[in-house]
């Protein structure tokens, strides 16, 4: 997945998603970094969001979250902040992880009306899980 955003305003209040791209692997680490935080106590939240293919039909979606907790990327203060995602095993099946195509999705939370942030966002580093066979 080639995004990177360098360095982006988000105004308190807006979400915004990165465009589809295809995934690298089963597993990802996250890596995020808030640049500027003008804001007295909001936060910024990071999903990974993962859907099929849209060739196969009609693209089926799912938000991704970090396998440890916390259940999402939170940046609350200027600095790096890092998540791993791992695919799910589930009895008798097969790792399940990211589908066909992934995504960031990146919201605001408990801010006020002015206040901003501008943080980077890192490509992720994909990988597939190694499991025992079933």
């Amino acid at each position: 997945m080639g995004t990177n955003i360098p360095g982006r305003r988000i105004d308190n209040g807006e979400t915004f998603y990165t465009d589809w791209a295809p995934r690298g692997g089963d597993c990802a680490l996250l890596r995020a970094q808030m640049l500027v935080k003008a804001s007295a106590s909001g936060s910024i939240r990071i999903s990974l969001e993962t859907r099929s293919d849209e060739t196969t039909g009609t693209p089926t979606m799912d938000t991704y979250y970090p396998t440890s907790a916390p259940k999402l990327l939170v940046l609350s203060s200027v600095g790096v902040g890092t998540a791993i995602y791992l695919a799910t095993a589930v009895a008798n099946t097969p790792a399940r992880g990211f589908k066909e195509q992934v995504r960031f999705k990146v919201t605001t939370y408990g801010g006020a009306d002015g206040e901003y942030w501008v943080i980077r966002l890192f490509p992720p580093g994909f990988f597939d899980n190694s499991t025992t066979g079933s």
